[in-house]
């Protein structure tokens, strides 16, 4: 495998294949909603909170903490985009105030995310739905450039697997210190922490620059929890974390599309949809939460609040969960005081939903992802249009048989766009008819006499090896660019990887699904050379020279040649998918040309080699194609416990 191939192949796993949960309008709807649902009384309390903070965040923030619709190019910030950007656009409060907020390209994700959110309202079909999340992905990496290189060291987003049905001892093994970072445990130590500074605010007597800040610190840090509350909400987070990339990701994208039916921790039941799929059940009971963690946040402003007063005694203390990177670390940090804390949230967790049980258990079915090294087949139809060569006039047409053997690393499931994360090497043979074409006038053909029995050129069998390869600006720069990033910056080269297996730089080469298919555009992604005269010999008239009368003479040379083809456009009206094993049905538009590399003259001997010139073609070829992505298989894995 090229040194490029990977390099690309590596950077792309690297990726975010563990998901976000809701999408970035989602988000920002729930909080919106939440804060809607606080009396007016509350209310007043958080606008006066974020009036106090508002000087102190560098960035375009709004008036009000919800500023309601802004339509699809929003000019501020408010308090419900918070959980938003934080854990996707963002690691940790610090960050959100001090990078963040104050950003080029955050008003542009704010667009992104309000533009996703009109398609996908006016979507009218899943192929469209699809098409507007794949789109949206793609430019949010455009304008957060780190965007697909966050949250790929843990599983943070997601709730840990259960082991029991009892409550206390689940929460407890969440926030347990050294427990893999979870969704649950991370809302915990961030609402904490923004208790306990609120606490703070209550008691008085900073200085009024320190109050500001303090002020703003202790929004950013409920905003930041937020995200992860809002999280637990989505039915992809609730079904399990555990088991490879590939399966991760298709079980979580399954879910979040279709749905499951389970329960909350109550007994009560409820059917979850998740990421980019949110029904109004979801947003009233996500909503719900946001509103109970809210309200504690207002009462802990109050001087002596109970929950406030245990707060800072709660884990790392307030400044270091503040600084505490969501997307690097791996493990739940200090849960000091829980067992005092704990007990006032069981009534919030108890309306969670009750997450899926481990590996080793009983659990919901599983889902895998076209994510991977693969092994594969193809075979190919083709029809082509042949001129020049020889210099014979007239158009020559053949068809052609080719079928071979391919290994490559599939990544569409990241990329959520058909066709676009897919790189591959290729060896076949490759069978072309002979080439007929009418004489009309050909000096050549007249002096042969019968065109259908001495063709322009014979049927042939060639060696046929290929590639397909994304590239971020200009074909074949991942060979250049692979090597090169992953030596100087692995996540500078997984951010360019992402970007040119979901359409490149500039993402003119998407795909875009229908009803009919996916079409896509391919031109320099995809390459590949038939070696003519390498495995059989052919034998071809061609012109050696003049004779003094004027007319061609000719000869028998054996021509040796590489046929390249350049396929411009694809579409793929029929693609399954099976567990490991991929099938479609490919119908692709493009152009060859034939080089000439030796054609030593047989007949008559004694005569220097022929020149039989460059020919061009276009091509229209149905090729059937099959890849089976290597690994176990995490669906029939019996429970062991």
């Amino acid at each position: 495998m090229q040194p490029g191939f990977r390099a690309l192949a590596l950077a792309v796993a690297l990726a975010p294949a563990c998901a976000r949960a809701w999408i970035y309008p989602e988000h920002r709807d729930i909080a919106a909603a939440g804060y809607e649902k606080l009396s007016p009384a509350d209310r007043d309390r958080f606008d006066r909170l974020w009036s106090e903070a508002r000087p102190a965040f560098a960035g375009p923030l709004c008036e009000k903490p919800s500023a309601g619709d802004e339509g699809a190019h929003p000019r501020c910030l408010d308090f419900a985009a918070f959980p938003a950007l934080s854990g996707d656009h963002s690691c940790s409060p610090r960050e959100v105030v001090e990078k963040v907020l104050s950003s080029t390209w955050i008003l542009g994700v704010a667009r992104v995310g309000a533009e996703t959110k009109l398609s996908l309202a006016t979507a009218t079909s899943r192929e469209e739905r699809l098409n507007v999340v794949a789109i949206s992905n793609l430019a949010l990496q455009s304008v957060d450039p780190e965007y697909a290189s966050r949250a790929g060291a843990n599983n943070a987003h997601f709730l840990l697997p259960r082991a029991s049905d009892d409550l206390a001892e689940y929460e407890a093994s969440s926030l347990r210190e050294g427990a893999p970072l979870n969704a649950l445990g991370l809302y915990f130590q961030y609402h904490v922490a923004a208790l306990a500074l609120a606490q703070v605010l209550a008691q008085g007597g900073l200085p009024a620059d320190a109050r500001t800040r303090a002020a703003r610190d202790a929004l950013a840090l409920e905003g930041f929890a937020l995200h992860w509350l809002e999280d637990i909400y989505s039915s992809g987070h609730v079904v399990g974390t555990w088991g490879s990339d590939a399966w991760r990701k298709g079980t979580h994208d399954y879910y979040s599309e279709f749905g499951i039916d389970t329960l909350n921790w109550a007994g009560e039941p409820l059917i979850a949809f998740g990421d980019a799929n949110m029904k109004p059940a979801d947003l009233k009971r996500a909503s719900s939460a946001v509103a109970a963690s809210l309200r504690q946040f207002v009462a802990a402003l109050t001087p002596g609040d109970a929950l406030g007063v245990l707060a800072k005694d709660f884990g790392p203390g307030e400044a270091a969960i503040y600084a505490f990177d969501s997307c690097k670390e791996v493990s739940q940090p200090s849960d000091r005081g829980h067992a005092q804390l704990g007990p006032a949230f069981q009534a919030q967790v108890e309306r969670m939903p009750i997450p899926g049980r481990g590996a080793e258990d009983v659990h919901t079915p599983r889902f895998r992802e076209e994510l991977g090294p693969f092994v594969g087949a193809f075979g190919t139809i083709n029809a082509s249009a042949n001129w020049g060569g020889d210099g014979s006039q007239g158009t020559a047409w053949t068809a052609g048989l080719a079928a071979g053997a391919r290994i490559g690393f599939g990544a569409e499931g990241i990329t959520g766009s058909v066709g676009t994360g897919i790189a591959y090497l290729e060896v076949g043979l490759a069978m072309q008819g002979a080439q007929l074409s009418p004489c009309n006038g050909d000096q050549t053909c007249s002096e042969l006499g019968i065109n259908a029995l001495f063709p322009r050129v014979p049927a042939r069998t060639g060696l046929r090896v290929g590639m397909r390869l994304p590239f971020y600006v200009i074909p074949g720069d991942m060979l250049v660019l692979g090597p090169v990033l992953l030596a100087v910056s692995p996540k500078a080269l997984s951010d360019v990887a992402v970007a040119a297996a979901s359409g490149g730089l500039i993402p003119y080469e998407k795909s875009f699904r229908t009803a009919a298919g996916t079409f896509q555009v391919i031109a320099g992604r995809e390459v590949d050379a038939t070696f003519f005269g390498v495995i059989s010999q052919v034998l071809e008239f061609v012109p050696i020279g003049t004779s003094a009368s004027g007319a061609v003479e000719l000869g028998v040379a054996s021509v040796t040649s590489v046929r390249l083809n350049f396929p411009l456009v694809e579409w793929t009206p029929f693609r399954s998918f099976a567990t490991q094993l991929t099938f479609a049905t490919v119908l692709q538009l493009g152009f060859g040309v034939e080089l000439p590399i030796s054609a030593p003259v047989l007949v008559p001997a004694g005569r220097p080699p022929a020149s039989p010139g460059v020919s061009w073609n276009a091509f229209l070829r149905l090729q059937f194609d099959g890849r089976f992505f290597i690994g176990s298989r995490e669906d029939l894995q019996a429970p062991r416990g």
